[in-house]
């Protein structure tokens, strides 16, 4: 059974956290999903393991090694945290993505993840002066497989990479995000600064929570096709 690992970086956020990781697995089906919350200083208050949809999910300590897991695949996810304003528990994170990278593992960062992923890799993080949140067109940069043939991308953040670590390469630009999708050159992994996860189920759901106001509800009206990003990366880390 294809197992996947995901920095759960937004449990705290129940749309967003389990409901986008519900999108994020989906591809996977049947699979094993291990969720790793090193933000959280005690995780008792979320569930630690249940079944839907054809995925088991067990939530676990953060390893002292990636390999230990056998993953085929390891999903950073976005966060309310900053990568511009360092906490200690991103240290973890971040090991975990460099220990996936040196192994070969498959990797999608996403937003904050792919904020983190290109930090930790020698890239620049910055905190724009104000925040983003829109649908855009995404413009390719060169041909990726599986980046290349997306086209719309949901956004809302405010830091941004400003320079690409070494040996990753540029794959997709928005007119307001220079670096809004790369790859590491020769590896299996990936950074997007948008959010495929954010189907419109899971926007509806953060709306009724509470955790997205109405300007944002409306900026994210129209639809975008993370779904296609998710099912060409699942393929791909297919066993």
């Amino acid at each position: 059974m294809v197992r996947v690992v995901i920095l759960d970086l937004l449990v705290e956020r129940p749309a967003f956290g389990q409901g986008g990781n519900a999108e994020i697995m989906a591809p996977f089906a049947p699979a094993e999903c291990l969720l790793l919350t090193p933000q959280l200083e005690s995780r008792e208050a979320y569930r630690s393991e249940w079944e839907s949809n054809g995925i088991t999910y067990r939530r676990i300590d953060t390893p002292e090694s990636i390999e230990d897991l056998n993953p085929d695949a390891v999903i950073c996810s976005g966060s309310r945290a900053n990568v511009s304003m360092w906490e200690p528990w991103m240290d973890d994170a971040a090991r975990v993505l460099q220990q996936a990278m040196a192994a070969n593992i498959p990797v999608l960062g996403i937003c904050f993840g792919h904020q983190l992923l290109c930090k930790t890799l020698g890239g620049e993080v910055q905190r724009s002066k104000s925040k983003s949140t829109m649908i855009s067109p995404l413009f390719s940069v060169g041909m990726d497989t599986l980046l290349s043939p997306i086209q719309m991308g949901l956004f809302t953040h405010q830091d941004e990479v400003t320079r690409l670590p070494p040996g990753a390469r540029r794959i997709i630009s928005t007119k307001h995000c220079e670096n809004a999708g790369m790859r590491v050159a020769g590896k299996p992994v990936w950074g997007v600064q948008f959010h495929p996860e954010a189907s419109r189920s899971v926007i509806e759901q953060a709306h009724a929570d509470g955790d997205m106001n109405d300007v944002e509800l409306a900026a994210f009206e129209n639809d975008h096709d993370g779904d296609e990003l998710l099912s060409a990366f699942a393929q791909l880390c297919m066993p």
